[in-house]
């Protein structure tokens, strides 16, 4: 019974661990550098300094290369993902050139009851629908993640042009 309990352990403890070993897709690093580098400090790195942050993507498959598409960064502020931000931005074009449009931002946190439900803290608007999207994307993250160095999001040279669509998000 014990060496059960054991094995179960390890193996939830590599899948808590798991990170993608792949380099960072560039949309992930173009989002991220959208908000590292902007003045309204969207991750709180001037508080909290920290090294790195651990950041998931979910971008929508669109048929028309043109026409904005929305792009989920996930960003994780516990290790076991039961908390964090979800920043929803419209992404036009690719690389090397890519506009990318700060929709939303909103918290999110895993309820304790065991029922493993998200919960948005403060959902944006633009109904329900919007923020099953948001919703979908957090869990279709789950532990597909990459830890970024904040330095690799700042100074990315990647070409890509940023905006809000409200300054006061």
């Amino acid at each position: 019974m014990r060496c059960l309990v054991v094995v179960f352990l390890a193996s939830c403890c590599s899948c808590l661990c798991a990170q993608i070993t792949e380099p960072p897709p560039s949309a992930l690093l173009d989002a991220g550098h959208c908000l590292a580098a902007d003045h309204r400090d969207w991750l709180d790195i001037a508080a909290e300094k920290p090294y790195e942050l651990e950041l998931g993507l979910v971008s929508a498959n669109k048929s028309d290369s043109g026409s904005e598409k929305p792009l989920y960064l996930i960003e994780f502020t516990t290790p076991t993902h039961t908390q964090g931000f979800a920043f929803v931005f419209l992404s036009r074009g690719k690389d090397p050139h890519r506009d990318l449009l700060l929709q939303f931002r909103t918290r999110f946190h895993q309820t304790d009851d065991g029922s493993q439900q998200v919960n948005l803290i403060d959902p944006p608007l633009g109904g329900v629908g919007t923020q099953d999207e948001i919703l979908a994307a957090i869990r279709k993250v789950g532990f597909h993640t990459w830890k970024v160095p904040v330095a690799t999001l700042q100074n990315h040279s990647g070409s890509v042009h940023c905006d809000t669509a409200d300054a006061e998000m």
